[in-house]
C-alpha cells in the first residue's frame, strides 16, 4: 500500500488546433503510465479534458483505470488551462499535477516521502522568464507582495547547456525566484489553485501579452510561503529534462518522470498523425544535439564522435519511446 497517495492529474486540450498533439502526448503518457508505472498505478490518475476527448485517449485512459473529467478553456486558453486540474474531483489529500508532454519511466509513489507531505514542491525554470528586475519588482508591487529575498539558479546555467551564455550576465541574485510549471505537487489544502489562478488573471491585465502560468506560479508560491506554507525543490529524477541527460546529471535508469517538451515546431496542417507521432519521438532525440553549443567546433565534434554515454542515453529514451508506440500507440493510430 503506498503510505501517502496523490492525485495525478494531467490536463489536455481537444477543444483547438492543437487537439491530435495533445492526443497523441496524453497516449504516450497513458502508455508510459502502463508500462512504467509499477505501485503508481494504484494512484488515482485524472484526465481534465479541455473539450471532448477522443476514443483513442478513452480506450487507453480506461485500461488505466483513469477519471476524466471535461471543462472548457480557462480565460485565455493555452497555458491557462493547466489550472482546470485544480478542478477535478479529488479523491486524497495531495495534487501532482503534470504537463501531458510528461513520461513515467519508473514508480513515482514514493514522491511523498522524497518531498514531504507538507509543502509544496516544484522544479526550477530552464530559464528566467522575466530577465528584468523592475518587470519582476512591478508585478509583486501590483499582487501587494514583499519582493522576495531567495532566487533560483536557472537549469540551463546550472549545468552548463548551450542555453548558459543567456543568463551569465544576468544579476541573479536580484531576480525573483521562479519555477517549472510542468510539474507540480501541493497539498490540497494549500490552495495552491485559487492562488495561482488570481494573480494569472491580475498578472495578465497588467502584462496581457504574457500567457505563460510560470510568473504567476512563482508569485503564488511566494504568497503561499509568506503565509507558513513550505516549499522545496523537487529531486531532478522526479522532473528530468533534456538538460539533465546532455550533461549527464541524470541517467536513464534512474528518471522517475521526464518532461518531453512537445513536438519543437509548430503543427503543420498538412502532417497526418503518424508524422506527428515520429515529431515527437525524434525531438527528445534532437535535443541533445544542442548540446554546450558555446564549445569550439573540435569539441563538439570529439564528443559525437566519441558517442558520449549522454548522446547514448538519449538513444535510450529514443528507443522507449519506440517502445511504446509499437506497445501501445499505433494500435490506436
Amino acid at each position: 500500500m503506498i503510505k501517502q497517495p496523490f492525485d495525478v492529474v494531467i490536463v489536455s486540450d481537444f477543444s483547438g488546433p492543437a487537439s491530435r498533439r495533445f492526443e497523441i502526448m496524453t497516449l504516450f503518457f497513458l502508455a508510459s503510465w502502463l508500462e512504467f508505472g509499477g505501485d503508481s498505478r494504484d494512484l488515482p490518475l485524472h484526465i481534465a479534458c479541455i473539450g471532448d476527448p477522443p476514443e483513442s485517449v478513452r480506450t487507453l485512459g480506461e485500461r488505466c483505470s483513469a477519471r476524466f473529467s471535461t471543462h472548457t478553456p480557462l480565460l485565455f486558453g493555452g497555458f491557462a488551462n493547466k489550472l482546470r486540474g485544480f478542478e477535478i474531483q479529488r479523491e486524497t489529500d495531495h495534487i501532482l499535477l503534470l504537463d501531458s508532454d510528461m513520461l513515467i519511466l519508473s514508480d513515482i509513489s514514493g514522491l511523498s516521502t522524497a518531498v514531504g507531505s507538507d509543502c509544496i514542491a516544484a522544479a526550477t525554470a530552464n530559464g528566467l522568464g522575466l530577465n528584468s528586475t523592475a518587470r519582476w519588482r512591478d508585478i509583486h508591487e501590483s499582487l501587494g507582495l514583499a519582493y522576495p529575498d531567495g532566487h533560483t539558479i536557472p537549469l540551463s546555467l546550472q549545468l552548463d547547456t548551450y542555453e548558459c551564455a543567456n543568463y551569465r550576465d544576468c544579476k541573479l541574485n536580484e531576480l525573483a525566484p521562479y519555477y517549472n510549471g510542468g510539474i507540480i505537487y501541493a497539498p490540497w489544502e494549500s490552495s495552491l489553485g485559487d492562488v495561482w489562478r488570481d494573480h494569472l488573471i491580475r498578472i495578465s491585465e497588467i502584462d496581457p501579452k504574457r500567457s505563460s502560468n510560470q510568473p504567476s506560479l512563482a508569485t503564488a508560491i511566494h504568497e503561499l510561503q509568506l503565509k507558513g506554507i513550505k516549499f522545496r525543490l523537487l529531486p531532478d529524477e522526479y522532473h528530468v529534462r533534456w538538460q539533465h541527460i546532455s550533461t549527464g546529471a541524470v541517467r536513464s535508469r534512474d528518471i522517475k518522470l521526464l518532461h518531453t517538451i512537445g513536438f519543437g515546431g509548430r503543427e503543420s496542417s498538412g502532417d497526418t498523425a503518424k508524422q506527428d507521432i515520429k515529431k515527437y519521438r525524434l525531438h527528445t532525440l534532437k535535443q541533445t544535439f544542442k548540446l554546450r553549443s558555446h564549445r569550439s567546433l573540435r569539441e563538439r565534434l570529439a564528443h559525437y564522435l566519441g558517442m558520449h554515454i549522454e548522446v547514448r542515453e538519449w538513444f535510450c529514451i529514443y528507443d522507449t519511446l519506440q517502445l511504446l508506440y509499437t506497445s501501445y500507440v499505433r494500435e490506436l493510430e
